[in-house]
């Protein structure tokens, strides 16, 4: 007969491999990108190579524009299904089990997305970037205190991504409440994109940003409205 404490012990034994493969999975992923620069810029078959693929000076400075794109794209769509779903708009439509799947995906898609933004700069040909300068808020070349709160941001939403894996052992109320956290996280990440990216006058940019922040705040407003009206029904 399988006892709390056998299903509480593979608990525990499934977050930990889940936790570790995390983690394994970004190291290597950081070191690829580390040694496929330094064969690129180092080496006569990297330059070759470099050469064929048309690789310039310039192809990080494009890269870790995209990537930051794409990883704030991600980021406001975890922060939107994430109030889809403590709104109960998607409970009759998917699975809860899918849509917290979904929430989970999009949110470490959008750590792995950062993680590249903020490496791509490591072979910027304009500013000099050390791993310091990406690790250590509002020490770095260019804007330190807007790229600091990006720093930040990137902290929190990891922990934030990593909370998923311990719910149980947290509890679903304390979980809830550390989620609480992402808003914060959008916030931030908006305002570093806002004031640090070279690409926030850009139209298709401030499209992003507004369209995804009035999304954001009608349902958290809207979340609140609900919520006063179980209190008042209660």
């Amino acid at each position: 007969m399988t006892t709390v404490t056998d299903n509480n012990q593979t608990d525990y034994l499934d977050t930990a491999i889940t936790v570790v493969l995390s983690l394994i999975l970004g190291v290597m992923g950081g070191l690829v990108i580390l040694a496929s620069g330094w064969l690129l810029t180092t080496t006569p078959v990297g330059a070759a190579l470099a050469q064929t693929l048309a690789i310039t000076e310039k192809t990080p400075w494009y890269f870790t524009r995209s990537a930051g794109t794409v990883a704030y794209l991600l980021l406001a769509s975890s922060t939107i299904w994430g109030l889809l779903l403590s709104t109960k708009l998607l409970k009759d439509h998917i699975p809860a089990a899918l849509s917290l799947a979904m929430h989970n995906i999009l949110s470490w898609l959008a750590v792995v997305l950062t993680s590249l933004h903020a490496l791509a700069l490591l072979w910027d040909s304009y500013y000099s970037y050390s791993l310091a300068d990406l690790t250590m808020p509002f020490i770095g070349p260019y804007k330190p205190g807007w790229v600091g709160l990006g720093i930040i941001s990137f902290y929190v939403m990891f922990v934030t991504s990593l909370s998923f894996n311990f719910r149980k052992q947290i509890g679903q109320k304390r979980w809830r409440q550390l989620h609480y956290l992402t808003f914060g996280v959008y916030l931030l990440a908006t305002v570093h994109g806002v004031m640090a990216g070279t690409d926030s006058g850009n139209l298709g940019m401030q499209i992003l940003y507004w369209g995804s922040g009035l999304m954001v705040l009608f349902l958290t407003n809207f979340r609140l409205l609900v919520g006063k009206g179980k209190t008042a029904s209660a």
